[in-house]
Formats: C-alpha cells, sequence, structure tokens
C-alpha cells in the first residue's frame, strides 16, 4: 500500500506522471456503449510488484486488490464486509476475533484454508522478504521482520482465531489490505480474487481475465488489459481517440482545457483519496496564538480561491469541510468558519495582535502555490505582513516544535480515520506537529480504537476530529482527489480511498 506518510506529510497533491509503448493493446471490439465486458485501462506506472507482502504503490494496490483478497473486504461505502472469512465473532472486549473462513480456491485450484493467513503473514514478516508493510502488523502485537505471531491461533482449516494485545478497531479494515491479503501457500504468486493474472509485460502491459472458479458473483468485466503509458500526452491522446476505457494521472492544465470541453467534461470524474491539507498552530512555539486570533486567520481565507487559483480549477484538491477527508470513513461536511476578512481583521486589530504573520511550509511546488495564496489572501484580509518561510527540513523543525504556524498535509494508507487521527492528534505521536495534548480527546480517541461496532468507533473518531477543530486548533484547507477520465457509457462505482473502484464493478 502507499507509503505510510511519514514521508507523505507535508507533500502536495501531485497525480502520477504518465506516458506511452509501441505495444498497446487496441480498443477493445467487446466494448459496447452500454457498458464493457473487456475494459481498457492505461496507467502511468507500472506495477513495482504484485507480491502481497511487498506491494507499497498506488498501481500495484489497485491490480493486487484483483488478485488477492484478505479475510474482509471494503464496501464501496469503505466499511469492512466478509471476504474470504463469511462471518466472525468479536469477544473479549475486542481483543478476540474468531474467523470462519468460507469455501473458495485459489487460482492454482487450491482449496483456501485458515493456515495460509498464518503462512502468509508469516512470510511478509520474514527478514529476508524485507516487507515494507510490517508496521501494519502492529494490531496484532508485531511490527518488527522477525516477530513471531504468536497471537494468530489456527483453530481448523477454516477457523481462524486472532489475539489482539487491545481492542482495535481499525484490524477488519487492515484485514482488506495489503500485507493481509492470503496466496497459496506453494504459489504465493496465485490469490483467490475475481481476477488472474494471464500475462506482464513488464514496463507494458499486464493482461488479466476474470477466474472463472471465483467464490462471488461472475463479474461481468470477463477481460482487462492495463497499457502503462508513462507520457501524459500520448496517454491523454490515447483515452481522446478511444483506446482507453479509464485513464488517470494527468496534470492540473491538462484536466483543466479537458473539461472546457462540455462533451468531455461529463468524462471527468473527481474521485476523493485519503489526503488532507490544513493550517496548524504548534501549542509551544505558537502559543501566542491564542483563540480569537486563530478564528481571525481562520476567517481570512477563502478556501475555494486556495484550491482554484494553487490547484488548477480544484482539479486537484476540493475545499474542506472536515479533517478526515471524503476518502476516509468519518468525514463530515462542518461548518467550518466562512470567509469574512472584515471580522478577521477587525478580531486581530481588537486584540492588538502584530504587524507580522510568519508561515512555515515545506518545500514541495504545489504547498509553495498555496503559501503564496495564502500570503496574498491573509495579508488582503487582515492588513498584516506575511512573511512565507520554505524550509527545506520542515519535517524535522516541525518535530522539534520549531514552526509556529504552518501548512501540513495527511495522507492515509489505511481508509480508517485512525490512521488519520491517531497520527495526527495523538499526543504521543511523532507526527503530531500540533503538540495537541487534551485529556477529552486522548479519551475519545481511546473509545474509536477499543469500538466493538463500526458505527460506535466512527462516531467517536468524529468526536475527537470536532476536539482538535474546536477554537481553529487547526484550519483544513483542503482534501485531496484523484481525477479519472471514463469513457461514456461506462457507469463506475468509485468508492475513492486508496483503491478507488473494483473492475468486477464497472457495468
Amino acid at each position: 500500500m502507499v507509503v505510510r506518510a511519514a514521508s507523505a506529510a507535508g507533500l502536495a497533491l501531485t497525480l502520477l506522471a504518465s506516458s506511452c509503448t509501441p505495444a498497446t493493446p487496441k480498443a477493445s471490439p467487446s466494448a459496447s456503449p452500454a457498458g464493457a465486458s473487456h475494459l481498457q485501462l492505461i496507467e502511468a506506472e507500472d506495477a513495482q510488484t504484485l507480491d502481497p507482502a511487498l506491494i507499497d504503490d498506488p498501481t500495484s494496490l489497485q491490480i493486487g486488490s484483483e488478485l488477492f483478497e484478505g479475510l474482509t473486504a471494503l464496501d464501496v461505502n469503505l466499511r469492512p464486509t466478509p471476504g474470504l472469512a463469511q462471518r466472525w465473532e468479536i469477544t473479549d472486549a475486542g481483543r478476540t476475533y474468531t474467523f470462519h473462513l468460507r469455501a473458495a480456491h485459489y487460482q492454482s485450484g487450491a482449496a483456501v484454508q485458515a493456515q495460509d493467513a498464518l503462512t502468509a503473514w508469516t512470510r511478509a514478516l520474514d527478514p529476508a522478504k524485507a516487507s515494507p508493510n510490517t508496521i501494519f502488523f502492529a494490531a496484532l502485537g508485531v511490527r518488527y521482520p522477525g516477530d513471531p505471531l504468536t497471537s494468530v491461533e489456527v483453530v481448523g482449516n477454516t477457523t481462524l482465531r486472532l489475539r489482539l494485545p487491545r481492542a482495535d478497531s481499525e484490524l477488519l479494515t487492515l484485514l482488506a489490505l495489503p500485507p493481509y491479503w492470503l496466496t497459496d501457500p506453494k504459489q504465493p504468486t496465485m490469490g483467490s480474487g475475481p481476477y488472474r493474472l494471464d500475462h506482464w509485460d513488464r514496463g507494458r502491459a499486464l493482461h488479466l481475465s476474470a477466474f472463472d472458479n471465483y467464490w462471488g458473483a461472475k463479474p461481468s468485466v470477463r477481460k482487462v488489459d492495463i497499457e502503462i503509458e508513462p507520457d501524459n500526452i500520448k496517454r491523454l491522446d490515447r483515452f481522446t481517440s478511444g483506446a482507453a476505457d479509464i485513464a488517470h494521472g494527468f496534470t492540473g492544465p491538462q484536466l483543466l482545457a479537458f473539461a472546457r470541453d462540455p462533451q468531455k467534461a461529463a468524462e471527468l470524474h473527481k474521485v476523493p483519496n485519503t489526503r488532507t491539507t490544513w493550517l496548524g498552530f504548534n501549542t509551544v512555539a505558537g502559543s501566542g496564538y491564542g483563540p480569537p486570533d486563530r478564528q481571525a486567520l481562520a476567517q481570512a481565507i477563502d478556501r475555494a480561491r486556495v484550491t482554484d487559483l494553487a490547484l488548477f480549477g480544484s482539479m486537484l484538491a476540493a475545499p474542506a469541510t472536515d479533517l478526515l477527508p471524503p476518502g476516509v470513513p468519518g468525514h463530515l461536511n462542518r461548518q467550518l468558519p466562512a470567509f469574512d476578512p472584515a471580522a478577521a481583521r477587525n478580531a486581530l486589530d481588537q486584540a492588538a495582535f502584530g504587524p507580522k504573520i510568519d508561515l512555515y511550509f515545506s518545500t514541495n511546488s504545489t504547498v509553495g502555490r498555496v503559501a503564496t495564496d495564502l500570503q496574498d489572501q491573509l495579508s488582503a484580509a487582515t492588513g498584516r505582513t506575511v512573511v512565507l518561510h520554505p524550509t527545506g527540513d520542515f519535517f524535522n523543525q516541525a518535530a522539534l516544535d520549531k514552526l509556529p504556524f504552518f501548512i501540513d498535509t495527511w495522507s492515509a494508507d489505511v481508509p480508517y480515520p485512525s490512521d488519520f487521527l491517531e497520527n495526527v492528534l495523538r499526543a504521543s505521536s511523532q507526527f503530531n506537529n500540533l503538540r495537541l495534548f487534551d485529556n477529552g480527546l486522548e479519551q475519545t480517541l481511546d473509545q474509536g480504537r477499543a469500538a466493538l461496532t463500526w458505527d460506535d468507533a466512527i462516531k467517536a473518531y468524529q468526536q475527537a476530529e470536532g476536539l482538535a477543530l474546536a477554537q481553529n486548533r487547526l484550519i483544513p484547507l483542503y482534501s485531496g482527489i484523484e481525477p479519472f477520465l471514463v469513457r461514456p457509457g461506462l457507469h463506475i462505482a468509485f468508492s475513492g480511498g486508496t483503491i478507488p473502484y473494483r473492475w468486477e464493478t464497472v457495468r
């Protein structure tokens, strides 16, 4: 899955570069105006790997999710549903999960068994495998290569019991993602998903077909061809010429030009991802910013203008309405402070706020554009001089509590609120650049993590988020978008998150 956001924090929205190769699939003769039985996709980058123990890039994740499965799956609302486990029980106050597997087979023909989970997860933890994903086994009480999975008990051929060191409501979501996907122990490249890999011409194309012995509903899309084209101009040409059904990874200017044609605009779909960017106040270095000051600065910002000017007509982001982005369950359309420059200036004047505002940010080019627009907005609205501080070692400086007022970002690897809020808001988190410590917030985070039901967990995490947004301790700016181009006649149930859609749901 996508590299855990230590490397993504503070980074702006960037889309994958794109291009095309000489040996490209032709437009599908089996595609019909009303749908498709043969999908032609075009990607900017090839999959780095299709080994569930190693997957940590978006292309590999999307393709791998069709080849492999976990004990659970995620529905269109990103809520965990039965996958290879047809049912489960949660006991011992959320610390014990007992899974009952369904009758399913791998693409090799072997039957799926409970022991396969322990084998696959132990393989991912093997130091020789050098998996970048061992951190995701923390829910099971391990996180380092070589750690034994003593929390996993194979009860029978179709029953698996997990004993967690503490309750963790994220587990059911984690089990739907790598490195938790199951594979045939004798052929680890074989999964149990709805599609099988027929041929992989590395750097050029992948060819897949529906797995006839799949336990679930028979996919209406029977064949999928994926062309790898790194050049974004060529990739757009391939789509507009009808050689591809679905394409993405384009630049903001390309998308703006494409959407100017009203007939083409309907082919553009903006899919929410798991990233949010905000303005933050460090409680140590920024202790001089009191509640009235933070409220005023929140009122001095027009979020729609930020995304329109700095993010190419809002093609790459949407104005934030919450800290949790729409691609993460628990997102709300909250009533954040409205743009009111007169009120902002008056409040700062009444508080005898100084003549200068220092704004810190990483040297990423997109963040730089955002900072420049915020400089103009804050200056005009407040009457203060805004000094920009592009910071090369932004993450170190933020962690050392040296940045009073800054632009920050988090991109969740797991489409679940704890991935976002535990990292950004938990007092003990190394990524809590706000340096927040609030007993009420800590307690609600605890409640979300220990919740026994999805609804209770989401409610607790929303409450924790609300406490962080109270008194504008941070100011959400925009949430990320991944634009997809889809040919007319195709219907795709985009879910957002880390896996934007499923091939078998395309109609």
